[in-house]
């Protein structure tokens, strides 16, 4: 296969304003004409997300607020940003002459594996062996194009989950979730700004001085982590900018024994196709790094910082404030707390973005995305407004066992009331939280707030709960003898009764009672 530029060659889907597709090369960003990118596969299109902004943030940083606001008023030529990413042609090559992008810098020994290994949900080498790849069947994908290839490189690298003896994780960690700062949905926004939005000052140190190594580690032999040293490689050894372009895994691309035909994933023709690849174990073993599109949480038994991944069920408002703003536990991604301290003076709204995968160690169990409102007040240092909505949140996440507890009793447990409390309850929070603001120079306002949201809960448990109760008129009332009393109580009624009780005892309820 011949040599592949990233930067040369139209190989990134796209989608315009008129609807109509194309491929470009990363230079026409600028057509602002183009409206989104248009991948099939949605953590492809997150993935491709992450790649251009680490494109344009490793070779374009603003200094400051102020420079980045120039860019975001003005725009960028075409010829600025073939200028800009012309300092890292030989990272952006794509073949079988290394240095190859994403790839290892040797060549390797290690076992062949067909291309549908790069898919993170594809069954592992294991499963394959064992027969147990009952759910996502192998030879489902058996040759992929090029430009296909990169991308499918890109975000197994980007989000890889552990993989067997020494398959690294990737540098958040495996599954981490990304959140991207985003335009208001109903205003037409070109792709440059979408990305634009995401890119953060950087000072001198963090700065690229050099486009070599110590930001893309494919231009030079792996720091390997082979036992017994199991090295690690630290934000300190490197530039800071390679929290785009981490590469825990060893892999080289088969690019000399290709087929012709349909790509697997696109459906495009190509001459070109690839159907296998050789990985190798104890690659870059990444430690203590935080990646500025990431939210972080603080472990509380040693202290570090760790990202913050997917979970069954995905994101629910219960994740939302550690998402837009910082507490004691929980950090937002960098590019959050950048994004709020800019300061813009239009009206927009902006919401974020949050993708990724649930990944069950190695299997991936689901693909989440989730975007929740961003608000600009949350990030005043003299506001009581996170407080407060920090107490609301503990109600919720103490409201929801009692429920649980108050239909288990009646035999009407089940996984769903979980998923249904907190997506049901998600419309009422967020309204809260508008009138939250509305009323944020009015501390007399606000409180009665949160005295009414203690009454939307417990309107909905006892409406829930009711419901399952009392509402199938082929279920008789059940009873049982209360040993203290000797009498018959019906279990329906007596649950109904511990609830509103449990619900009175709850600490948060009583300290918003009280606080009147």
């Amino acid at each position: 296969m011949s040599i592949l530029s990233l930067l040369d060659e139209k190989w990134i889907p796209v989608v315009h304003f008129d609807g109509h597709l194309s491929k470009i090369q990363p230079s026409q960003l600028v057509d602002e004409t183009i409206s989104d990118l248009a991948y099939f596969r949605p953590d492809f299109q997150g993935a491709a997300y992450q790649f251009l902004i680490g494109l344009l943030q490793t070779t374009l940083s603003p200094e400051d607020n102020s420079e980045w606001r120039e860019y975001w008023n003005n725009g960028f030529s075409s010829q600025q940003l073939i200028e800009a990413f012309e300092q890292v042609r030989s990272a952006m090559q794509f073949g079988a002459t290394k240095p190859s992008f994403m790839q290892d810098f040797a060549a390797l020994d290690g076992n062949k594996v067909p291309i549908s290994g790069l898919l993170v949900e594809a069954p592992g080498e294991n499963a394959l062996k064992r027969n147990t790849d009952h759910f996502i069947k192998r030879d489902f994908v058996k040759a992929i194009c090029p430009h296909c290839a990169v991308m499918a490189l890109f975000t197994l690298q980007t989000n890889a989950p552990s993989g067997g003896q020494g398959h690294r994780v990737s540098l958040r960690g495996g599954g981490p979730i990304t959140t991207l700062i985003m335009p208001q949905l109903n205003i037409q926004t070109p792709l440059w700004r979408k990305l634009w939005l995401n890119v953060i000052p950087l000072d001198e140190e963090e700065k690229p001085q050099q486009f070599d190594a110590l930001v893309f580690p494919w231009l030079a032999p792996t720091k390997t982590s082979e036992p017994p040293k199991n090295l690690s490689l630290f934000p300190e050894q490197a530039n800071y900018c390679q929290a785009f372009w981490g590469m825990p895994r060893r892999i080289e691309l088969d690019f000399h024994q290709t087929e012709q035909g349909q790509c697997d994933i696109c459906g495009e023709d190509s001459t070109q196709l690839i159907t296998q690849y050789q990985t190798k174990n104890y690659g870059i073993q990444y430690q203590h790094w935080q990646h500025p599109l990431t939210p972080y949480r603080t472990d509380k038994k040693t202290g570090e910082q760790l990202a913050i991944k997917g979970q069954p069920g995905g994101l629910i408002y219960r994740d939302w404030l550690g998402m837009v703003s910082a507490n004691d536990d929980t950090q937002s991604a960098r590019v959050v707390t950048t994004h709020l301290d800019r300061n813009f003076k239009d009206k927009q709204h902006y919401h974020l973005w949050c993708f990724g995968y649930d990944f069950d160690n190695m299997k991936a169990r689901c693909w989440y995305e989730h975007t929740f409102p961003v608000y600009r007040d949350l990030a005043d240092p003299n506001s009581d407004l996170k407080e407060i909505i920090a107490q609301a949140l503990a109600l919720s996440k103490d409201t929801l066992p009692i429920l649980r507890k108050a239909m288990t009793a009646i035999n009407k447990q089940s996984t769903a009331i979980d998923m249904a409390f907190w997506k049901e309850t998600e419309l009422p929070f967020y309204q809260f939280v508008k009138q939250l603001i509305s009323q944020k120079d009015n501390p007399s306002g606000r409180q009665p707030l949160l005295a009414d949201w203690t009454k939307t809960l417990l309107h909905y448990i006892t409406q829930i709960y009711d419901k399952a109760a009392f509402d199938d008129p082929n279920q008789p009332f059940k009873y049982i003898k209360d040993n203290k009393t000797n009498q018959e109580v019906c279990i329906q009624i007596n649950a109904r009764e511990k609830l509103l009780s449990d619900f009175n005892k709850l600490t948060y309820f009583k300290k918003i009672k009280n606080s009147k």
